[in-house]
């Protein structure tokens, strides 16, 4: 008899793990034989041999699950299924760039979340849901970050241009060109949408960073 999939499990809200864990107790194939709540034991996680698949949250108490993705994608490790709460294009980017084989919902269906292992530890891909995967993806530079960053702090024209030693008209011109890139009309609109689709949890091209916030995945 084959052995069945091994699972690790990388949250730290209760509610969740006991809701996978009770699923997965149901199946003959499946099984949890590690569980994770910060990024330092997931990190152990991800270097176990044993493991085939490993479910991982996004947000932790001690930082981010794809920043330990950015870090390890060039290593060996289980595949990995991404968990989150909120539908943001930028997570499924990261996801996919930094090597994981799946994303799912945490509202998704357990048996959903099953199917998923089960493909992915054949070998598969399971990205939910897809139209996520043909939205419009909102890179960044560093400098654009770090502009966002300062607006979703409600600083004011005078206070950024204070920031990055410039002039007021050159931020205003910065704005406007990024508000045409990425569809908005205020600086309201472009806070709002860069905290809810997650711009600034996704690491730029070339470096690892992360920007702490109060949302949880």
């Amino acid at each position: 008899m084959l052995r069945p999939i091994h699972v690790g499990l990388v949250d730290d809200h209760p509610a969740v793990i006991g809701g996978i864990e009770a699923t997965l107790a149901r199946t003959s194939d499946v099984t949890v034989v590690a569980r994770a709540d910060t990024i330092a034991a997931a990190a152990e996680m991800l270097a176990c041999t044993d493991i085939d698949v490993v479910l991982m949250d996004i947000r932790l108490p001690d930082g981010n699950g794809l920043e330990l993705l950015a870090r390890t994608m060039h290593t060996t490790r289980p595949a990995v299924i991404v968990l989150s709460s909120f539908e943001a294009t930028q997570y499924v980017a990261a996801a996919m760039r930094f090597g994981a084989r799946g994303f799912l919902l945490k509202t998704a269906p357990l048996e959903d979340l099953v199917d998923a292992i089960r493909t992915v530890a054949g070998g598969g891909a399971a990205f939910a849901p897809r139209d996520l995967l043909a939205a419009r993806y909102v890179a960044l530079t560093p400098h654009e970050r770090e502009l966002v960053s300062l607006v979703i702090d409600a600083r004011s024209n005078d206070e950024i241009a204070g920031s990055f030693q410039t002039q007021r008209k050159t931020v205003e011109t910065q704005l406007s060109r990024l508000y045409e890139r990425v569809g908005v009309t205020s600086r309201v609109e472009l806070a709002i949408r860069a905290e809810r689709e997650g711009w600034l949890d996704v690491m730029p091209a070339g470096g690892v960073g992360e920007r702490q916030g109060s949302r949880r995945s």
